[in-house]
């Protein structure tokens, strides 16, 4: 089960869990998927912020998501993809609540990952956290 791929010359392997008959050497396809719709946000935040002239100290995403197995494996009619994902996102910046909410906005409206998974019906949540930079 064990998959190398390329992408623009990059090389990347996917593989499964071994109780699902992989070798467990690599990412699922799926956990990439949500890896790269982590990487995603990020780039759009940082995008956002410049545009805003939101100075960013740091960016730290996170995710869970849930998937209900027997699609995938054929025994049920039930979809393969996820069924929930939590995504969270802490960032330290400067920032007014009102940067704060018009970044979000931006951000939830313009990430093309986050409206893949949004619009394949995929219950979606963020848990936005700001924090203001420490103090020298």
């Amino acid at each position: 089960m064990a998959t190398d791929l390329t992408v623009r010359g990059f090389e990347l392997r996917t593989d499964e869990p071994l109780p699902v008959g992989g070798t467990d050497s690599a990412p699922t396809p799926m956990e990439l998927v949500a890896a790269a719709l982590n990487g995603c946000v990020t780039v759009v935040i940082e995008t956002v912020a410049g545009e805003l002239g939101v100075v960013l100290e740091s960016i730290e995403t996170s995710s869970t998501a849930h998937m209900d197995v027997r699609g995938f494996r054929g025994t049920a009619d039930v979809s393969p993809h996820f069924i929930d994902y939590t995504l969270g996102v802490q960032l330290v910046a400067t920032a007014s609540q009102e940067e704060q909410q018009r970044l979000q906005a931006s951000v939830e409206r313009r990430c093309p990952a986050l409206n893949l998974v949004r619009d394949a019906g995929v219950a979606l949540s963020i848990d936005w956290n700001w924090s203001a930079p420490p103090r020298d």
